[in-house]
């Protein structure tokens, strides 16, 4: 599976483990991709590949 190209903005809950792409439950994998001011934290679903932008940043 691989990942899809695009990234989708997500506004977090209380709780955000079901994707909502496919409906897989068990949580997402991480990736780090560099930006101008770090990095930022995309979530990715093990199951579809649907990546996501949660706000996080390091």
């Amino acid at each position: 599976m691989k990942a899809s190209q695009d990234i989708a903005k997500i506004q977090l809950t209380e709780e955000f483990r079901i994707c909502p792409k496919c409906g897989y439950e068990l949580g997402f994998h991480s990736s780090f991709q560099r930006d101008e001011n770090g990095y930022r934290i995309i979530l990715i679903c093990p199951e579809c590949g649907a990546r996501y932008d949660v706000g996080w940043r390091m």
